[in-house]
């Protein structure tokens, strides 16, 4: 059943056949069958007896309580498995979820995280008792139901949550009595647990990106860090962990800026993709594990007099090697089953068992699955773009684009399969309304270079349509920009315009790109993107679609086709 004890076994820490090991690298996960480790003085496996020893199973970015890939990925079910089988080991394991996990989902689009916090209550084995081993920090998705009226739902789903909430730099607003909108026991600026007689401090971190009427401000992370850290330490903290959902460039930033006076590790997330910094890996301080609970992080902490002694530090895949908790995953189906039949019926107006309607047929593996979709052009975020471009192409629309955090399959729907509605609503979490923009060739440069910033595995990356550009992860750049009209690629001029489609979502400034916000709004009839994706597979009929991936978006690290005109 999923990890063996050998994972943690003599001191080459031999990895037991159903862990996944990964090596970092700055700009993705190379699936490799070694540890990554930072051992500051000594290996785990070495330490004296004396040394008190812990554990941490992390996970971060999970919107999904069934996993993904029809099931066959992550999932809480194996998460439960995983974790308890670490503690079958001896040492305390102490649980760290690094935000996002209320919102969105299609059963969030039902139950507003109801699913989440129930699911999430029975990872100890025993749901109704409160969990002292499990933390959490607020994510930006935390936050979608944005409104002053949603905090007290917001509160409502902290109080029924059997584990601890950190909101350090979090700053709710207050009602008229004083107290803050969102407040419960479980909410705490910072914790010191005890693990194995270890003193364990944690604090979190949320990043702003997100700014709800019912959040009067975000604290600084680097000053928010340092005094939590120092406070910590003050109280007699052994270790601390910093519990962070920001951007790892953040991270590091961070621990570059208060050296010895930061915390001792960050365990992350925001991005969607497994990673470690600052480089070489085994100096990693910040670790972030890939979404939806496709792996997990395992750390394995020894601490001796000084502080900590050493780490290991493992990714292991949470796959169909390790088997689901059965308690857990009979929770999950209970879900699953209520929502097939409410969202039918109360949301889409339809009989129960309409998820399942087949809208069409794909020849073509659709590749929808984060680490692609979020990095690279994809055949499902062209097909997706295209279809958003031939909606407003009788108004003079050039080109279009759609940032992939607004594309949330997470997954790839296999070649001569259907694309259900499921499918569908899976896809298009938010609402997918479109806008067409008068933009001029500078803004449209900027657009893109904005797009590849912080690469990879961002939500403002772009699929797009009607348009291309060269991609160098090694400089961070997006260059020869490129129309692609009926007469082939050229070059855009310096002082043309572009006539651009892109959701209403981006063209009001967020996901950073602001240079939008003021852009000219071309007057033409509303168009729904989901809606638009549904009618052209129904349209395609027996046929099908069978999109393939054009050479839009060059990486200059990735062999294919490229669409984009050298200067």
């Amino acid at each position: 059943m999923g990890v063996r004890r050998e994972v943690w076994s003599g001191p080459t820490c031999v990895a037991a056949a159903a862990t996944l090991l990964l090596t970092m690298t700055a700009g993705c996960a190379t699936r490799a069958p070694v540890p990554v480790t930072r051992p500051p003085v000594e290996r785990v496996a070495d330490v004296s007896a004396e040394t008190r020893k812990f554990m941490i199973l992390a996970v971060n970015d999970v919107y999904r309580i069934e996993g993904v890939d029809a099931g066959t990925a992550g999932g809480l079910a194996r998460l439960r498995t995983l974790r308890e089988e670490l503690e079958a080991g001896g040492e305390p394991v102490l649980v760290l979820h690094a935000g996002d996990l209320l919102f969105p989902s299609l059963l969030s689009h039902t139950y507003r995280g109801e699913q989440m916090i129930d699911v999430l209550n029975a990872l100890d084995g025993a749901r109704g008792a409160f969990d002292e081993r499990m933390f959490v920090v607020f994510g930006n998705h935390e936050f979608d139901r944005d409104e002053l009226a949603d905090a007290a739902m917001l509160d409502q789903r902290v109080e029924a949550s059997e584990f601890t909430w950190l909101g350090t730099n979090v700053d709710f607003a207050e009602d008229d009595d004083g107290r803050p909108l969102v407040a419960a026991e479980n909410l705490v600026p910072s914790v010191l647990v005890d693990a194995g007689g270890a003193r364990v401090g944690i604090f979190g971190l949320t990043t702003d990106t997100k700014h709800p009427a019912y959040v009067e401000s975000f604290g600084d992370p680097v000053a928010t860090a340092r005094r939590a850290t120092a406070d910590l330490r003050a109280r007699g903290a052994d270790v601390v962990v910093a519990l962070t959902h920001l951007r790892i460039s953040e991270d590091v930033a961070m621990l570059e800026a208060l050296g010895a006076d930061g915390p001792d590790l960050v365990v992350g997330g925001h991005e969607h993709n497994a990673q470690c910094q600052p480089l070489p890996a085994p100096d990693c301080r910040v670790f972030k594990a890939d979404a939806e609970a496709r792996t997990a992080s395992v750390f394995r902490i020894a601490v001796g007099k000084a502080g900590i002694v050493g780490f290991d530090h493992d990714l292991v895949g949470l796959d169909p090697s390790v088997e689901e908790d059965p308690d857990v995953d009979a929770l999950v189906d209970d879900w699953l089953v209520r929502h097939d039949r409410e969202y039918c019926t109360r949301t889409l107006k339809e009989p129960p068992g309409c998820l399942a309607e087949e809208l069409g047929t794909t020849r073509s593996r659709l590749v929808g699955e984060e680490l692609e979709i979020r990095r690279y052009e994809t055949n499902l975020g062209s097909w997706i773009a295209d279809r958003a471009l031939e909606a407003f192409r009788a108004h003079g629309a050039q080109a279009a684009f759609v940032n992939s955090g607004s594309l949330r399959l997470n997954q790839d729907i296999p070649a001569d399969t259907a694309v259900t509605r499921r499918h569908v609503e899976e896809l298009f979490p938010y609402p997918a309304d479109l806008v067409l923009l008068r933009l001029d060739a500078a803004t449209l440069q900027q657009v893109v270079s904005h797009a590849v910033t912080d690469w990879t595995g961002n939500g403002w990356w772009l699929q797009v349509a009607g348009m291309a550009f060269r991609h160098d992860p090694e400089s961070g750049t997006a260059t020869d920009l490129t129309l692609l009209g009926p007469d082939g690629p050229r070059r855009v001029a310096p002082d043309e315009e572009i006539l651009v489609v892109t959701g209403d979502f981006l063209a009001q400034g967020n996901d950073g790109y602001t240079m939008l916000a003021g852009a000219p709004r071309v007057d033409a009839p509303a168009a729904d993107l989901k809606q638009l994706v549904a009618d052209a597979l129904r349209a395609a009929g027996q046929q099908g679609i069978a999109p393939e991936v054009e050479g839009r978006i060059c990486n200059t690290e990735r062999p294919g086709p490229c669409l984009a005109v050298a200067e």
